[in-house]
């Protein structure tokens, strides 16, 4: 069987790539959907915590509004709900994603890091993180801790946005596996969910505050993040308390 041509994830360099030309390597029928794939890509597919990017595709012959954006194996899908005019196989398109959705989604992921590390600093203890999930307006983190937090609300949000006001520069770095989870021991995170496989990790570091591995898209420096605004707690029963919060 011939091996298929994979997408080139152009976000995992630049996250700020707004606007980009690639080639149709495929268009498929999947359901009510048009999938359309690309030899590369700047549209983030849904993982991680993180919604997919939305935006369209458009050539000199056609264009399509991508609503939703999935990796299926090295391929990445653009899905659409028609496609107007022509795109084909071959076809050279210009791919433009919904920038103010994105890089809302960049502020509050780089948050969500930059927040777990003040929760930790603020119980002095190095919690364990179990989840996280991003949405354009909030994002949650879930945590294992014995009673609520509630009560430490200002004090964390206090900690969380000092560090948005020194404006710490994000590094994003390759690592070999190994060095990798020894990088990550001084900030209490593990490499424990990433499938064994994965041999390259890619880590993204908040300068001397916190450090995980994350295939997401992140903003430069803690400076675009604005503020940290916590909304609510909650008991997930078994020892988890939820925080939400959102990016002001």
């Amino acid at each position: 069987m011939e091996k298929a041509e994979k997408t080139r994830l152009l976000y995992l360099k630049d996250a700020y790539i707004r606007e980009f030309e690639a080639k149709i390597i495929k268009i498929e029928r999947i359901e009510d959907k048009f999938g359309i794939v690309l030899d590369q890509t700047a549209f983030y597919p849904l993982g991680g915590g993180q919604p997919s990017d939305t935006g369209e595709i458009f050539s000199e012959t056609g264009r399509a509004i991508i609503t939703f954006v999935e990796k299926r194996g090295e391929q990445v899908f653009h899905f659409a709900d028609k496609i107007e005019g022509k795109l084909a196989e071959g076809h050279t398109i210009k791919g433009v994603i919904d920038w103010s959705r994105r890089y809302r989604l960049m502020r509050t992921h780089t948050a969500a890091h930059l927040l777990s590390e003040a929760v930790r600093r603020t119980i002095k203890k190095p919690l364990e993180i179990v989840s996280s999930a991003i949405e354009l307006e909030k994002a949650r983190l879930d945590f294992k801790y014995e009673k609520s937090i509630r009560e430490l609300f200002p004090e964390i949000e206090k900690t969380a946005n000092k560090v948005v006001t020194e404006d710490r520069p994000v590094i994003i770095k390759m690592m070999p596996r190994e060095e990798a989870e020894k990088y990550l021991a001084k900030y209490n995170e593990t490499l424990k969910t990433l499938p064994a496989h994965v041999q390259t990790v890619r880590i993204v570091e908040i300068e001397n505050w916190h450090a995980c591995a994350c295939g997401g898209t992140h903003v430069r420096s803690t400076g675009e993040i604005g503020g940290i605004k916590l909304l609510r707690r909650k008991s997930k029963g078994k020892g988890i308390e939820r925080i939400e919060f959102t990016v002001v």
